[in-house]
């Protein structure tokens, strides 16, 4: 496979998988773009590209794993939020704290169906399909516990943005009328 190499990768709305590489006995990622006509080899595990992208946003991946078990009660392989803003939501593969494990992203990310020799193929929104060593079944139910995950933050979301709305358009109507006087 002809890829680009990078030593370090921050995730984007681009990024539509991070996957678990071992070479040489070190652990790395390929990672998936949309639009890019290559995959990407970062000598960082996905978990630690997952791990970094949280503390640029503030916060542990423990924290935010504790999310999804609080919201959902998701104990096991919790799905994660990065940025609610950007739309930045990833599901594991694996326990995070398996070497093996890689992180898809749920925008991008439409189906999964089943591979022929026992694996899963994961279909994504631009028409391109990853065939990883994972059963369809258990990437079937990280994709639905994460539109779960993902419809219970907007739920919760939601009264703090009419609210934010409702108070501009006040604002706004209120300095109109004192720019009338």
């Amino acid at each position: 496979m002809n890829l680009k190499e990078r030593t370090s990768y921050e995730l984007s709305q681009a990024t539509m998988a991070l996957i678990a590489t071992e070479i040489d006995g070190l652990w790395g990622s390929i990672v998936y773009e949309e639009g890019a006509s290559k995959p990407i080899y970062v000598a960082e595990p996905p978990t630690k590209i997952i791990e970094k992208a949280h503390k640029q946003n503030g916060e542990e991946l423990l924290a935010r794993a504790d999310a999804a078990k609080v919201v959902c009660g998701f104990n096991n392989k919790p799905p994660v939020v990065i940025s609610i803003t950007k739309n930045l939501y990833y599901f594991p593969t694996h326990s995070p704290s398996n070497p093996n494990c890689s992180w898809f992203s749920h925008t991008h990310s439409t189906t999964v169906s089943k591979a022929k020799y026992g694996g899963a193929i994961v279909h994504f929104r631009n028409g391109h399909k990853l065939e990883i060593p994972v059963s369809e079944m258990i990437m079937t139910n990280q994709l639905y516990r994460t539109a779960q995950f993902r419809f219970m933050i907007d739920q919760q979301i939601q009264p703090l943005q009419k609210k934010k709305a409702l108070e501009t358009l006040l604002k706004a109507l209120f300095d109109e009328e004192l720019n009338l006087d």
